[in-house]
């Protein structure tokens, strides 16, 4: 890229586009706008496309094979930000015919106003919309709200306005296809970066056949980061509950001493699957104070709660545990999100 002065960089990551990627750049560049695009392994076939875009201005990176969606919005940063050390921020657009120019300097004056924010383009989902498209954002949307707490009407657009200063951090998320984008939204408080919607055009072209978005494969992957801890929760249920099985059954201890001295032991395992493979490794020493405050309490109040329910009640107390640890998996959840390990 020429080494001139540029303070906002569009970046379209391209797979096999068509002409709507060009129509894309050649408004861009009548708006004077810089336009990066990164053709992702999209093979000789395509060459005269990208050769196009040169034509009009645009600076090309190039993978030799498909590396996914995320490599090669990290290729994009990356090579911005060697030719312009001081961005002011990259604005992420797919080639797929989606955002517009008008959209994407709607997402450049936001982030003008506001430099620390990540700042996203909305769709409304209203119209001719694919239901996989309606449901698969809808779903996304309330586990994303339930995993981060933070309130996202639209989970999958590629439409991205990335302030300068998260840029180099932006690099070092993990993640090489359409999982990345669910991996910026859920690193947002580690970032710093608070999030900000524009509401945007929604289009679908074709009921969408131009994106290469695999409903099942790239639906568990971004999936895995979330499932991840109800798979920790459960392993650490399974260690909880033969604990206080045995307690319970070899030991002849009684049913809150047998919840508490589980509990106890079960809640070294739990930290630490937590802390390296959940919610991050690098959540501080202070965690761990946090995480046995939330486990001091949460023990008090399942403990209390088995005795009430096997006195009180006469339940058995060989499966009492299992409602109770039920209510205080999903409170667990909250204040680890939120209190533990932020």
């Amino acid at each position: 890229m020429q080494a001139k002065e540029v303070n906002l960089l569009v970046l379209i990551p391209a797979y096999k586009p068509d002409a709507r990627m060009v129509a894309l750049c050649r408004a861009l560049r009548g708006e004077e706008l810089p336009v990066l695009v990164v053709d992702d392994g999209s093979g000789n076939a395509f060459r005269p496309l990208f050769e196009e875009v040169m034509d009009l201005g645009c600076h090309v990176e190039r993978h030799a094979v498909n590396l996914g969606k995320g490599r090669a919005i990290k290729t994009g940063i990356n090579a911005a930000l060697n030719a312009f050390p001081d961005l002011f921020g990259v604005i992420t657009a797919d080639a797929d015919g989606q955002h517009t120019c008008a959209d994407i300097l709607r997402i450049a004056e936001v982030m003008r106003k506001e430099p620390h924010a990540l700042v996203m383009g909305m769709r409304k989902f209203a119209g001719n919309v694919p239901l996989k498209s309606r449901a698969g954002n809808a779903i996304t949307r309330h586990v994303y709200r339930f995993a981060t707490g933070i309130r996202c009407h639209d989970t999958q657009t590629g439409l991205r306005g990335i302030p300068g200063g998260a840029l180099p951090a932006m690099l070092r998320l993990p993640g090489e296809r359409y999982e990345y984008e669910m991996t910026m939204l859920l690193r947002l408080r580690s970032l710093r970066l608070s999030l900000r919607e524009v509401e945007i055009e929604t289009i679908y072209i074709d009921g969408n056949k131009g994106s290469h978005f695999n409903p099942l494969r790239d639906a568990a992957r971004i999936y895995s980061v979330i499932f991840r801890f109800l798979l920790s929760s459960i392993l650490s249920f399974c260690v909880d509950y033969a604990l206080y099985l045995f307690c319970l059954k070899a030991l002849g201890l009684a049913p809150w001493l047998c919840y508490a001295a589980a509990r106890v032991l079960s809640s070294l395992f739990n930290y630490q699957l937590n802390r390296r493979a959940v919610f991050g490794g690098s959540a501080g020493k202070l965690s761990v104070l946090r995480y046995y405050l939330l486990a001091v309490t949460q023990l008090a109040a399942g403990a209390g709660l088995v005795e009430l329910l096997h006195t009180a009640l006469g339940l058995s107390a060989s499966w009492v545990k299992i409602p109770v640890d039920t209510l205080l998996f999903l409170v667990s959840f909250i204040l680890q999100r939120d209190f533990v390990f932020r």
